[in-house]
């Protein structure tokens, strides 16, 4: 799921920017939330709500876009934004906060689309590589290489790595779906493991090579 954001006051901006979004075939699917106020945005990543990419207007009736980004950039240094101005100096001052790109108004089909073309490139490659999640509102991002394997516990999981072990709220079937299954595999029904990090099958044992027995 791709999660995009549109921060803008002037609804006639906005709205074409809806309507674009709407437009372009998406490879995955996508849930789109408008804010009209830079405060409206903070507020809600500040509870925890987290987006892939945020076009973010500069100006924003009495409020700096530079300002909202950096609250942003407080509780999120991942999240893709997308400066969207009339004049090309935002642009520029959109780096000093990481802005991925800018589209000047009037945005068109064109520009817009490219943007979302290199983005979801992005994020599928970053989605094959790594795996994402979340822990008390905090985004933690592991690579796949590292993950040795998938625990079901209740109504959490537990995925060990070799950087650390860790538990978050999901289910072993959804997880299943989510995951490569050339790379991951359910070996029992409380397990999934990273082929990769396998050394040997056993009868009923998977042996995995810093010698876990599953």
């Amino acid at each position: 799921m791709l999660r995009i954001a549109i921060c803008e006051d002037e609804e006639v901006h906005k709205k074409i920017l809806v309507d674009l979004i709407e437009r372009y075939p998406f490879k995955t699917d996508y849930f789109l939330t408008t804010f009209q106020y830079g405060y409206e945005l903070v507020e809600a990543n500040r509870k925890g709500m987290r987006f892939d990419i945020i076009f973010l207007d500069m100006r924003l009736d009495k409020e700096d876009g530079i300002d909202v980004a950096n609250e942003i950039r407080k509780t999120d240094i991942n999240t893709g934004i997308i400066i969207t101005t009339s004049l090309i100096e935002y642009a520029v001052l959109g780096y000093s906060v990481n802005a991925s790109d800018f589209l000047l108004k009037p945005i068109t089909e064109a520009k817009l689309f490219g943007v979302l073309e290199k983005f979801q490139k992005d994020i599928i490659h970053k989605h094959n590589n790594c795996h994402e999640f979340e822990i008390n509102t905090e985004k933690i991002v592991l690579k796949n290489d590292d993950i040795l394997y998938f625990e079901s516990l209740a109504r959490k999981i537990k995925v060990v790595s070799l950087t650390g072990e860790y538990e978050y709220y999901h289910t072993i079937s959804g997880l299943e779906k989510e995951l490569d299954p050339h790379r991951f595999i359910l070996c029992h029904r409380s397990y999934i493991v990273n082929l990769k990090k396998v050394k040997s099958i056993k009868a009923k044992t998977v042996v995995l090579k810093n010698g876990v027995l599953i």
